[in-house]
């Protein structure tokens, strides 16, 4: 049992074992001995009503935000109206060229072709094979679900599974995109948070990100602005560029949706502007301190901090400390580091930018 976190009912095994020694013997009953019939029995039984204590105490951490997990927190989620981003799988076209066979059949949906013979992907349709040289371009699903499909770029070429040696070749004719992962307990319960009373229509800023985070796990953060009266724009960070225009309009559409949109809102929605940057760390670590890790690890940290928030100020000086803290002795910002062009230093942005740049770390040598 985990002290260091809420628990509705509290039990210590030791402690029920010695309240149990304890009746037995004000009842009569005889000196236990390790190893004997009677306390291996009372072992048992203490087995048990442990495990009752610890099923009734889980069973009452479940039904709260801050410790559900999995089909709990689902459940959760569902009193709020607030359903968890489940995994789908990415979509394309590709382009078929057959040569004259003179031969008419049909190419049944779920044929399946790859491009790395490692992702596959169906088509979804039945289409027909003329039998005389033709080109058709029918709609592919990957079969597997996730981001994972995402990858397969227009003009990749294909090739099937099973080979019809009608088809001259294969390729795809528009990139895919829409594959999504299921959304991580984690995420999923921040976003249960957020989302707040799911019967308030959007309105306040709060409101337009909740109802944007809520449409894809690939948007990392949103901000809502007041331009002017009446006009609101929502800026977005995604996860990936890939399928980004898709997810701008699925959120176009939920935010416009008229049960969400206020009647004098205007809404748009795009992705945050970035502020580029280049940081060039060159740290010293003392004679035989082995560091490497935690700089990277402190490093990684500070991207993800500083790169994944709209409207966050730059902030070099974190980055600094924090490889200080990791067992630096000395941190410098070497030739070339520069925040949009300019100097290294603390620099505020505006509410509907963010700053996304590189970081290269080196060893000073002495």
């Amino acid at each position: 049992m985990d002290n260091t976190e809420l628990h509705y009912l509290t039990y210590d095994p030791e402690a029920i074992w010695e309240a149990m020694v304890a009746t037995y013997v004000n009842e009569g009953g005889d000196i236990l001995y390790p190893g004997d019939e009677k306390e291996i029995l009372m072992r048992s039984v203490q087995s048990i009503v442990t495990q009752v204590f610890a099923a009734v105490d889980n069973a009452l951490r479940m039904q709260t935000l801050r410790y559900a997990l999995g089909e709990y927190l689902d459940v959760l989620g569902e009193h709020r109206n607030c359903l968890r981003i489940q995994a789908q799988a990415a979509t394309a076209t590709v382009t078929f060229t057959f040569s004259e066979s003179g031969q008419s059949k049909v190419i049944a949906a779920g044929t399946a072709m790859t491009a790395d013979g490692e992702v596959f992907y169906s088509t979804t349709d039945d289409f027909t094979q003329t039998g005389y040289a033709q080109t058709v371009t029918v709609k592919v699903i990957c079969e597997q679900e996730g981001s994972v499909g995402n990858g397969l770029l227009s003009g990749t070429q294909m090739q099937l599974a099973i080979t019809n040696p009608a088809v001259v070749s294969v390729f795809v004719a528009t990139s895919a995109v829409g594959g999504n992962d299921e959304e991580e307990d984690e995420t999923y319960r921040e976003r249960i948070r957020l989302y707040g009373l799911a019967s308030v229509t959007t309105g306040p800023s709060g409101q337009y990100e909740s109802k944007a985070k809520n449409v894809s796990s690939e948007i990392l953060d949103a901000k809502a602005v007041c331009s002017s009266a009446g006009n609101v724009g929502v800026y977005l960070i995604l996860e990936s560029s890939t399928g980004a225009e898709a997810i701008l309009q699925d959120v176009r559409n939920a935010l416009n949706a008229t049960n969400i949109r206020p009647l004098t809102d205007t809404v748009t929605v795009s992705e945050a502007e970035e502020i580029p940057y280049t940081l060039n760390v060159e740290y010293l670590a003392e004679d035989g301190a082995n560091i490497t890790a935690a700089i990277s690890a402190a490093m990684n940290e500070y991207k993800d901090w500083q790169d994944n928030t709209i409207g966050r100020a730059f902030n070099p000086d974190h980055l600094m400390a924090a490889i200080y803290q990791a067992g630096a002795t000395r941190v410098v910002w070497g030739e070339g580091s520069n925040f949009n062009n300019g100097d290294v230093e603390y620099t505020t942005i505006d509410a509907t930018k963010r700053c996304k740049g590189t970081i290269t770390l080196a060893v000073i040598t002495p």
